[in-house]
């Protein structure tokens, strides 16, 4: 939110609130200088409730509950402000009752004792954020962030979002029904240097029509110890690997810039846009075109 401010897209205002006026994190980070409660909230404000370690001092319960109360009070009297939740905070909503018979998600490690503790909420599992009225709550600290981009959308326009996403250097947009389990890359979930490094290789060359005979040549190992190698620790063949990261490469692209099909195709190492638009028909159910719209783009 403070980049919009900063590159001067709009004209909002950034503020950090608390119960207390310093406040020193599980990890020892001291915050100071932070601002009271309001006693109301505009129309247009958004507050976002960051999260917390759950397992607090009979201190910290005070002033949760205290907390938890102010919530209550100034969401029933402040109308049209949006509040959102950052991984735990989603808490914080449910002991101020703001998740009673709503629609709700926290971190997938705490989904089930958020739905115990909670039991008025409808907690989803396995989703990056939802919204639900004038409630948002997220998963994470990175869906977080998909949260705040998708707020930008909703407030301020798709290019603002865009603009946002490229100064923050987000490569990929998720968008809220994304799972969270899905979107963590286990192609990568592996310790073995030489398969990482030609992962790396394929990311980086994904325009390239290179022959997999001639990677393998780079690290002097055989093709078929490569491939095997690749297979045992990525769960796909190198062929697969490629076809994955040029469909997600150019997913992206639909969604975060105006390059036309034949473009992408291009970028992405399709041999014409013909064979992008088979390949993409093969793992989607949408085209090309109705994906970017959907994704709120429009091709130039």
């Amino acid at each position: 939110m403070t980049s919009i401010a900063e590159l001067e897209l709009a004209p909002i205002e950034v503020r950090c609130i608390s119960l207390e006026k310093e406040v020193t994190s599980f990890q020892g980070l001291t915050l100071s200088g932070l601002e009271t409660l309001p006693q109301q909230l505009e129309p247009d404000d958004v507050l976002f409730v960051v999260g917390n370690k759950l397992s607090l001092s009979p201190a910290e319960n005070l002033i949760f509950a205290k907390t938890a109360k102010w919530l209550s009070k100034i969401t029933e009297i402040s109308d049209g402000a949006l509040i959102c939740s950052i991984c735990t905070g989603a808490f914080l909503l449910g002991e101020a009752g703001l998740l009673d018979d709503r629609q709700c998600t926290t971190h997938h490690r705490y989904v089930s004792l958020l739905q115990e503790r909670y039991p008025k909420a409808n907690v989803l599992d396995n989703r990056l954020f939802i919204e639900d009225g004038r409630i948002f709550s997220s998963a994470g600290v990175s869906s977080g962030t998909d949260l705040a981009l998708h707020l930008v959308t909703r407030l301020f326009g798709q290019d603002t979002a865009n603009r946002i996403a490229r100064e923050l250097v987000i490569y990929r947009r998720r968008a809220g029904e994304d799972s969270q389990l899905k979107t963590v890359d286990l192609t990568r979930n592996h310790l073995h240097p030489i398969v990482h490094a030609i992962q790396d290789y394929i990311d980086a060359n994904l325009s390239s029509d290179f022959k997999f005979e001639s990677l393998a040549s780079q690290f002097n190992i055989s093709y078929r110890h490569v491939a095997r190698l690749f297979r045992e620790n990525t769960g796909h063949t190198l062929h697969a690997y490629q076809r994955l990261q040029r469909m997600e490469h150019a997913r992206n692209l639909l969604c975060t810039t105006n390059l036309n099909v034949e473009q992408i195709a291009e970028h992405c190492g399709y041999s014409s846009s013909h064979a992008f638009r088979l390949a993409w028909r093969q793992e989607m159910q949408d085209t090309p075109s109705q994906f970017r719209n959907a994704a709120g783009m429009t091709s130039s």
